[in-house]
């Protein structure tokens, strides 16, 4: 019945499938795009108006008085003022996925109103750097919580996500994304969740793999401050970590281990730092950017991490991917910890603070003081049996 259905109407089948693309703004100070907005408006393509102006005049009033909080004279005149600007006031964006028509303040004040809370842990002066930053992130699996956390925090105005994946089903207990989303491009998916939250923002996105030719173009176009590594692909990282050495680009990698993250810092920016802070010998990163020589995978993957960085439980996961298990387990709560300091290491790089390459490992275990669900001997047994899988 539902496949007939389809088949003989227009019916979209999911408006997810719908890409993302930059909103339209209109400033209807301008006479074009009154015009542009009318033919909108009379053709049915919007189908959905939120106008809540008033709401932001108020909150836009205990930002900049927050002296006056109970002085309801002051704030009434505050708010007439803004309002009776009317449709002029601000800017309107149509979103073309949604439908939707939705008119925000103008832009200092809305990122004013959006960071307020900001402040003054981070200061007005900080807040328009961090603002300032172009940034790109690789991998929207972490990578969409290190998204999600920049853009809340007010860092990067100009940001560059990249990913070919689509989000499947087993994506669901790490993204912010409900079922209605499978099958939709990972990067439209996180890019319209941008785009509402901060339509001033500037986006890009690329829906293909990591390669040579994508990296070198963001490094010479766009001049990001940093890179975030998040891609699965070893081959990739290594590709990522070579462009950012090449070009004196900061590059960041949130690596979710089971209830431990794990931040790597390079500081391409400032010094000569070695690709994997060291970890591969430089050699031995440039054959798996080339990817000539399968048998480094292994043993480069375990370098990478760390075997000491791993549980018992997720050494054994590393062997029974392709026999008991279809892909490496990962955590929701994880990753979303790995985006959050992630969007701190920004913070610190961007604002020119003090914050060395290296690995920087937040462990839950550590901190709660939880006991590891795992004997001892059967951990130190699973220990053996993955060094001899890496070298395998």
């Amino acid at each position: 019945m539902i496949k007939e259905y389809l088949k003989n109407t227009e019916f979209q089948n999911t408006p997810n499938a719908i890409e993302w693309s930059n909103p339209d703004e209109f400033d209807l100070k301008s006479k074009s795009d009154q015009a542009i907005l009318k033919k909108y408006l009379d053709g049915g393509t919007v189908e959905v108006i939120y106008d809540t102006v008033e709401l932001a005049a108020e909150n836009l009033f205990k930002i900049d008085f927050p002296d006056k909080f109970d002085d309801e004279t002051a704030k009434t005149k505050y708010v007439n003022n803004l309002v009776s600007q009317g449709e002029e006031y601000g800017n309107w964006f149509y979103f073309p996925w949604s439908k939707e028509l939705v008119h925000y303040p103008s832009r200092n004040d809305y990122i004013r109103m959006r960071t307020s809370r900001n402040r003054n842990l981070i200061t007005e002066e900080e807040q328009r750097t961090l603002y300032a930053a172009t940034l790109a992130i690789f991998g929207m699996s972490v990578g969409s919580h290190v998204v999600d956390s920049l853009v809340l925090s007010g860092i990067g105005g100009n940001i560059i996500l990249a990913d070919a994946d689509i989000i499947e089903p087993p994506n669901l207990n790490r993204l912010n994304a409900d079922y209605t989303n499978v099958g939709t491009s990972k990067v439209d998916h996180v890019a319209k969740r941008v785009s509402k939250i901060d339509p001033y923002i500037q986006q890009t996105v690329i829906k293909k793999a990591v390669d040579q030719e994508s990296l070198s173009e963001i490094a010479d176009h766009y001049h990001p401050q940093i890179m975030f590594d998040e891609v699965d692909d070893l081959a990739a990282k290594a590709l990522i970590r070579l462009e950012a050495a090449r070009s004196m680009i900061a590059t960041v990698m949130a690596t979710d281990l089971g209830d431990k993250s794990l931040i790597d810092i390079e500081r391409h920016d400032l010094e000569n730092t070695r690709p994997f802070n060291g970890r591969l010998k430089q050699k031995e990163v440039e054959l798996l950017a080339s990817k000539e020589s399968a048998d480094i995978a292994n043993m480069a993957l375990s370098k990478v991490i760390g075997v000491r960085n791993v549980t018992p439980r997720l050494l054994d996961s590393f062997m029974e991917q392709g026999k008991t298990l279809s892909g490496l387990p990962q955590l929701g709560a994880t990753a979303v910890a790995g985006g959050a300091l992630a969007s701190v290491v920004a913070r610190e790089i961007i604002l020119g603070r003090q914050l060395d390459s290296g690995r920087y490992v937040a462990s839950y275990k550590s901190i709660l003081s939880l006991k590891s669900p795992t004997p001892f001997y059967a951990g130190i047994k699973t220990l053996l049996d993955f060094v001899h899988y890496s070298k395998s």
